[in-house]
């Protein structure tokens, strides 16, 4: 259905008509301001595809729109070309001039942050020319290079297993947008922001020391209580479902059960019961403790208890 459908439809449910009109109005000029500016563009495999020659007229008119919630700021960003980095630029230039609360702005950062990710995750797809640089076994020099476009953009370059895969950086997201953020949103990209700095896993093999993942387990824990209606608690419970997950159960080439015995190894026992000692009044401990229950039933065998234990307490 058209704009003027809608409007059509609205009024005939007895709504204020102009009110209606000018609402329609106005994204229609936000639409227009887009096909102006020519963000639909087609993806880019020329040396420059990630510098927009026209980018600065671009923001100009960007910078004149003042949007008040978070359905008219999607609408805007649905016009957006989601295979130009540059649409980052432009998303951010609107959520920096909405006219919102604290919570509003929240919800408003929740459709950036879709964008943010979804551009991180197919941008090489779609931009041949980075993406055949770093197929050939380019130069560190190379490499470098394409660091430093894409961290201006707030998005790190990062590699696995002799893959390359893009990932936002989170604390260009604090410092850039915090500060118009409500203080559980902002806490939120500050612990993501210091996790970050320090990678958790790669390859199936923990990084970071036993403490580092049973400290990360807490603040996780704490965070999830301290802002239970958080706009995005499932992230969060998600995090911490995975250090706990960890921490009980290991990864692939970081086990906690021998590899030839299937037994818990003395050091993760240690680990679990040294936990239920250090945060004797934490929620976690709880789940620690019941883990370790389950264990001594099996005489610290790994058994599909195991498994089962995991799936209903730690990733349900």
């Amino acid at each position: 259905m058209g704009i003027l459908g809608v409007v059509v439809q609205y009024s005939q449910c007895n709504l204020n008509y102009n009110t209606v009109i000018m609402r329609y109005i106005f994204i229609l000029l936000i639409i227009s301001f887009l096909y102006s500016c020519n963000f639909g563009q087609s993806k880019s495999t020329g040396s420059n595809s990630m510098v927009k020659k026209d980018s600065a007229v671009d923001l100009e008119k960007v910078a004149k729109m003042k949007l008040t919630n978070a359905n008219d700021y999607r609408k805007v960003l649905d016009g957006l070309d989601q295979g130009d980095i540059n649409s980052l630029r432009v998303a951010g230039t609107l959520f920096k001039n909405c006219v919102a609360d604290t919570l509003t702005h929240d919800s408003i950062f929740v459709v950036f942050n879709d964008l943010y990710n979804t551009l991180a995750g197919s941008y090489l797809e779609n931009n041949e020319s980075v993406s055949t640089k770093l197929e050939n076994s380019p130069s560190s020099e190379a490499i470098d290079k394409i660091k430093r476009s894409l961290a201006s953009y707030g998005i790190l370059l990062r590699s696995d297993k002799g893959s390359f895969y893009l990932e936002p950086q989170t604390e260009y997201l604090l410092q850039n947008f915090g500060s118009e953020l409500s203080p559980a949103y902002r806490e939120y990209l500050t612990i993501g922001s210091k996790e970050q700095k320090e990678q958790f896993a790669k390859n199936g093999t923990i990084l970071i020391p036993a403490d580092s993942l049973t400290s990360r387990i807490i603040i996780w824990e704490n965070f999830i209580e301290r802002y239970p209606d958080f706009i995005s608690i499932k992230m969060a419970q998600e995090q911490y479902a995975q250090y706990l997950g960890a921490f009980l159960a290991g990864m692939d080439n970081s086990r906690v059960f021998d590899s030839e015995t299937n037994r818990l190894s003395d050091n993760s026992k240690t680990s679990f019961e040294s936990f239920a000692v250090k945060y004797p009044e934490s929620k976690s401990t709880g789940l620690v403790k019941a883990y370790l229950d389950l264990l001594k039933s099996t005489n610290f065998n790994y058994t599909d208890k195991v498994d089962s234990f995991l799936l209903e307490k730690i990733y349900h």
